[in-house]
């Protein structure tokens, strides 16, 4: 008598289909009612303890995180507007600089005792703003 030839079984998809698996939770395919006989069950209530420890845990880990995240908001917006402050300042500084240096340079073009004098302290004026208002920013 011959026998028939059997492929061996490897188990190779059974172990695939395994492999892909991830438990989530344990206790997600569980009946959530619990009657009044299985709060009376040792292990039950230990269960039910131990979940509500780690609920006590995880809620005062976020309300640290939640804390933290306050300080940080608040630090954040203090930034933001010192950063607005220092750019209208340097708005102003260069501003002053630039129309000051450009009206100094345009009293060459007239007579100093007819218009220049006029666009020479105008533009005068104007650099000294510029460096003031540098000064108040450092200060």
């Amino acid at each position: 008598m011959e026998t028939p030839e059997i492929d061996k079984d490897t188990g190779s998809k059974k172990e695939a289909d395994q492999s892909n698996y991830i438990p989530g939770k344990p206790y997600s395919k569980l009946r959530r009612e619990l009657a009044d006989d299985d709060l009376t069950n040792p292990a039950v209530q230990k269960l039910l303890i131990s979940e509500i420890d780690k609920l006590e845990i995880r809620v005062s880990e976020l309300e640290l995180v939640e804390k933290k995240f306050h300080e940080v908001d608040k630090a954040k917006a203090v930034l933001e507007e010192k950063i607005k402050t220092h750019n209208a300042l340097e708005i102003l500084y260069s501003f002053c600089l630039s129309i000051g240096s450009g009206l100094m340079g345009i009293a060459s073009l007239f007579k100093i005792d007819q218009y220049g004098w006029i666009f020479l302290s105008g533009g005068f004026i104007l650099i000294i703003a510029g460096l003031l208002s540098k000064y108040v920013k450092w200060n």
